[in-house]
């Protein structure tokens, strides 16, 4: 399937809504120019970045859950042990 297929397919079956909001007009204008770039309309770009936006925060998400399950579970390095273990640690010294 080639991509005019696939876009033509994502905005007809995929139900949207109209929403408004307020930027400014630097981040309008830079918004426009990715747009241009792309030879996309805005409301493409402003979904794609929505799209990522929300994917990166699930990723971080379960990292914090994954964090908590592994405390709860007491598999976590107390904050005095590695504060004695990074103690140990040495830099090289920068040459110059």
């Amino acid at each position: 399937m080639d991509v005019i297929a696939c876009i033509l397919l994502y905005s007809t079956y995929m139900p949207s809504k109209t929403i408004t909001f307020r930027l400014p007009e630097e981040k309008l204008q830079a918004l426009d120019s990715v747009a241009e770039a792309q030879q996309r309309d805005r409301s493409f770009v402003i979904n794609e970045a929505v799209t990522q936006y929300l994917s990166l925060h699930e990723y971080h998400r379960e990292l914090i859950e994954e964090g908590v399950r592994q405390d709860d579970a007491g598999a976590v390095v107390e904050h005095q042990t590695l504060r004695s273990i990074a103690a140990g640690w040495t830099r090289k010294p920068k040459a110059q």
